[in-house]
């Protein structure tokens, strides 16, 4: 029944300095990251699922405001990229096709088109893959899909460069 918040303010002694909480991804690399907005949430396996995220190995990354959310999902998906055992291939392919998605739109070379297909691979690896990894690889893209579109859109070309294009 303990909260985030009491588990990063007082357990944790909070966010050092001026910096302000934004995040934390809780459940190892494949866990979602839950915003600011939830941190009175009991830390409990279906509190958990309901926000995107899971417990998984009990792991806890605080992120503070200076965080680039895409830029974190990235990170969390290279790890899963590499840990793929490769034997099916919504996880071997898609998790690939996830990271590169994730470069593109990091790039500043990405369309809504690109943004929409991210969501759906995501829950398609998520749905279709054998295991667990390939199950939740897709948590901290969807979570920060879902708690944070401003980023992913702000990184987006505008429509008026694409028409040039």
């Amino acid at each position: 029944g303990i909260t985030l918040r009491e588990i990063i303010e007082e357990m944790g002694g909070g966010v050092p300095g001026e910096q302000r909480f934004k995040a934390a991804q809780t459940g190892g690399p494949s866990g979602g990251c839950i915003p600011s907005s939830h941190l009175d949430t009991p830390l409990d396996y279906e509190s958990l699922q309901a926000l995107g995220s899971i417990m998984g190995s009990g792991g806890l990354v605080i992120m503070d405001d200076k965080n680039l959310m895409p830029k974190v999902a990235k990170f969390f998906m290279e790890f899963c990229v590499e840990e793929s055992c490769g034997k099916c291939i919504p996880c071997r392919v898609g998790t690939l096709k996830i990271q590169r998605l994730l470069e593109k739109i990091l790039d500043g070379k990405a369309t809504h088109a690109d943004l929409n297909q991210l969501e759906r691979l995501c829950k398609t690896v998520k749905t279709s893959s054998l295991c667990g990894l390939g199950q939740t690889a897709p948590n901290p893209v969807l979570s920060t899909l879902r708690y944070f579109p401003e980023e992913y859109e702000n990184l987006l070309i505008q429509p008026a460069a694409v028409a040039e294009a």
